[in-house]
C-alpha cells in the first residue's frame, strides 16, 4: 500500500490565485460586494496553494472544510504520464490520526502496551488503547467515542458508549493488580514514590465506596478516595488504590504500603504532605523498616524545639542550601522515633507571611471595634491574638497582645520535613519539592481527563473506568515531560498540542489506498522529540493495526 500526498483538482469556478514568494496560493471567494468608494471587491479564504509541476490543489484544513461533501477524484505524486483506462477512485474518508498515533507510541515506548497485552489478550488491550487515547484527545465523557473513533482513528471496530462501559467492567481486580506488578518492575530500583490522596465526587447511587467525607473540592457531594504514588524520577504515576470517601487521609497510609510486598516495591523512599505525618504513621514505617521524608506541622511541639535549637546562627553563608534559603539539621526523637529533622528558613517567605500575619490582625481588631456582643465561642477565637473581657451579657472589651503576635511571628518564615533517610538538607528539599509533580498529576486526571465527575453508576464499571484513565494520566504526563520546553517555547497548551496533532489528516479512497500531505514543522519537531519521524507515521497509517502500533 503506498502513501502519497494529496492533491485535487482546481475547482471549476469561485477561485482567485495570487503569488506570495515562491509560492501560489488559492482562495475561495465566499462573497462579493462594493466597498464605500463604489469599488468591486470580495471577501474569500484560504483553500490552499498550487502544485507547479502538475497544475493542481495542494489542500488545507479550510478545502476539507468547504468541499469535503463533493470531494473530487485525487491524484498522486508525481502524477502519472498515462491516463488510467479506469474511472479515478473516489473519496471515503478523512481521518484525523496524528494525535492517537503519538498516544499510542508513547504507550509502546514506556513498556506498558506490552503489559496490557500480555496480561488482558490483544483484543481488550486494543480497547483499553483506544480508550485511553480517547481519554488523553476528549477527556471522561463517553457519549460520542463511537464518533471520535470513526474521524480519529484507522482501525476497526470502533468503540461505542455501551461498549466501553462493558469494557470498563470487564477489568478484573486481579487484572489490575498484575498490571501494577508488571508496571512497578519497569521503575529505576532506586526510585522515590511520592505518596499522595485526592478525591472523585458522584450523584452515583450504586458506587460501593461512594461516602460522605473531607472533600477537597467544596462539593456537598459523597466521594471516592484515591491514594496514589508517582515516581519522583521518572515523573509518572506508578500505583493507586481507591477506598471510600469517609476515611480519613492520614489513616489510610498504612494500608495504602500493605500493597509494597505484593507489588515488589522495596528500598524506596516514600514522600509525603504534612498531612500525613502522624506519629502512628512514622511509627509504622520505622517498624516496617520503610524510608521516608515528610513534611510536618510548625505547630507541633517537638517541631518547635527543633527550630529553636538551630534558631541562633541559622542565617550564615555557611548555611545556604539554595539562594536566600539557608537549613540545618536536628538529630533525634520526633514523634516517638528516632530521625531527623531539617529546619529550612526563607526570610523572603518570613517577610510574606508576618505582614499577612499583621493584616489578619488587623481584619480582626476591626471586627471587634463594629461588634457589640461576644459569644464564648466567639471569644476564644479572638484571643489567639487579643485580651477579650467578656461580660456576662456579652457586651467586652478587647486589648491587642502583642506578645502573642510577636510569638506567632517568632516562626515566620520556617518549614520542616522530617526524615530517616541519609539526606543532606540540600538533597531533602530537592527529593520533596519534586513532590509537587503529583499535584499536577492530579489537576490533569480531574481537569484535563475531566475525572473531576466519575460519570458511572457501578462500582465495577468504576473501577474499570478509573483504570483506563490511570494509564491516560500516565500517558499524558510523559507527553506534557518530554515536551515540557517546546510547549513553553510556543506557549501551547496539552489542548493546543493534540489540535496541532490532529491536523495530520489521512484520506481514504474507495480502492483503500491512503493519501497524507506531508508533516509540518511543529509536528516534525513533536515526533523528533519522541525518536519518531514521518517514515514512522507512514508505516503506521499503512499497518492499520493499533494494537501492534500503540
Amino acid at each position: 500500500m503506498t502513501l502519497v500526498s494529496i492533491k485535487v483538482p482546481l475547482p471549476n469556478e469561485g477561485i482567485i490565485i495570487r503569488r506570495t514568494g515562491k509560492y501560489r496560493y488559492v482562495y475561495k471567494v465566499t462573497n462579493t460586494f462594493r466597498n464605500e468608494k463604489g469599488q468591486p471587491t470580495n471577501k474569500r479564504i484560504s483553500i490552499g496553494k498550487s502544485d507547479e509541476k502538475s497544475g493542481m490543489l495542494i489542500p488545507n484544513d479550510n478545502y476539507w472544510e468547504l468541499y469535503g461533501e463533493t470531494f473530487p477524484a485525487l491524484a498522486e505524486d508525481p502524477p502519472s504520464s498515462e491516463p488510467s483506462p479506469l474511472p479515478a477512485p473516489g473519496f471515503e474518508s478523512v481521518h484525523l490520526i496524528g494525535a492517537t498515533f503519538l498516544i499510542g507510541r508513547i504507550l509502546e515506548s514506556l513498556g506498558i502496551a506490552r503489559i496490557l497485552r500480555d496480561q488482558f489478550g490483544e483484543k481488550r488491550a486494543f480497547s483499553i488503547g483506544t480508550a485511553v487515547a480517547y481519554m488523553v484527545c476528549r477527556g471522561n465523557v463517553f457519549e460520542r467515542v463511537h464518533d471520535w473513533c470513526e474521524g480519529y482513528t484507522l482501525h476497526e471496530p470502533p468503540l461505542s458508549s455501551p461498549s466501553a462501559s462493558s469494557l470498563f467492567s470487564s477489568i478484573t481486580f486481579s487484572e489490575r493488580m498484575s498490571f501494577f506488578r508488571d508496571w512497578v518492575s519497569l521503575q529505576p530500583e532506586d526510585e522515590y514514590y511520592a505518596y499522595d490522596v485526592t478525591s472523585f465526587s458522584s450523584y452515583a447511587t450504586g458506587i460501593s465506596d461512594l461516602e460522605w467525607g473531607y472533600n477537597r473540592d467544596k462539593e456537598k457531594l459523597p466521594q471516592i478516595n484515591l491514594g496514589c504514588y508517582l515516581g519522583q524520577k521518572s515523573k509518572l504515576p506508578v500505583f493507586y488504590v481507591t477506598y471510600p470517601g469517609s476515611i480519613v487521609d492520614k489513616s489510610h497510609l498504612p494500608y495504602m504500603m500493605a500493597y509494597n510486598e505484593t507489588l515488589g516495591i522495596s528500598n524506596v523512599c516514600f514522600i509525603g504532605d504534612r498531612g500525613f505525618c502522624t506519629t502512628a504513621n512514622i511509627n509504622f514505617m520505622h517498624a516496617s523498616k520503610l524510608l521516608y521524608l515528610i513534611g510536618v506541622e510548625i505547630g507541633h511541639k517537638t517541631v518547635f524545639a527543633a527550630i529553636d535549637k538551630v534558631r541562633d546562627g541559622l542565617v550564615s553563608v555557611r548555611n545556604i542550601v539554595r539562594p536566600g534559603v539557608y537549613a540545618r539539621s536536628v538529630h533525634g526523637r520526633f514523634y516517638g522515633e528516632t530521625s531527623t529533622m531539617h529546619v529550612y528558613y526563607d526570610p523572603g517567605i518570613a517577610e510574606r507571611q508576618r505582614q499577612d500575619l499583621y493584616r489578619r490582625v488587623d481584619v480582626q481588631e476591626e471586627r471587634l471595634r463594629q461588634l457589640e456582643q461576644l459569644t464564648k465561642k466567639e471569644a476564644k477565637y479572638y484571643r489567639t491574638y487579643f485580651n477579650i473581657e467578656l461580660e456576662e451579657n456579652g457586651s467586652f472589651t478587647y486589648e491587642r497582645n502583642h506578645d502573642k503576635v510577636d510569638a506567632a511571628a517568632t516562626n515566620c518564615g520556617f518549614y520542616c520535613l522530617l526524615t530517616n533517610a541519609k539526606f543532606s538538607s540540600s538533597e531533602a528539599l530537592d527529593v520533596y519539592r519534586r513532590k509537587d509533580t503529583i499535584e499536577k498529576g492530579f489537576d490533569d486526571i480531574k481537569n484535563y481527563l475531566e475525572m473531576k465527575r466519575l460519570h458511572t453508576h457501578s462500582s465495577s464499571t468504576t473501577d474499570g473506568k478509573m483504570f483506563c484513565s490511570f494509564i491516560a494520566l500516565i500517558a499524558a504526563i510523559e507527553m506534557a515531560n518530554k515536551l515540557s520546553e517546546f510547549m513553553k517555547k510556543k506557549s501551547m497548551s496539552k489542548d493546543a498540542l493534540v489540535s496541532e496533532l490532529e491536523k495530520i489528516k489521512v484520506v481514504v479512497m474507495s480502492d483503500g489506498k491512503r493519501l497524507m500531505n506531508p508533516i509540518t514543522k511543529t509536528q516534525r519537531t513533536i515526533f523528533e522529540t519522541f525518536d519518531l519521524s514521518q517514515d514512522d507515521l507512514i508505516n503506521y497509517i499503512n499497518s492499520n493495526n493499533f494494537v501492534n502500533n500503540c
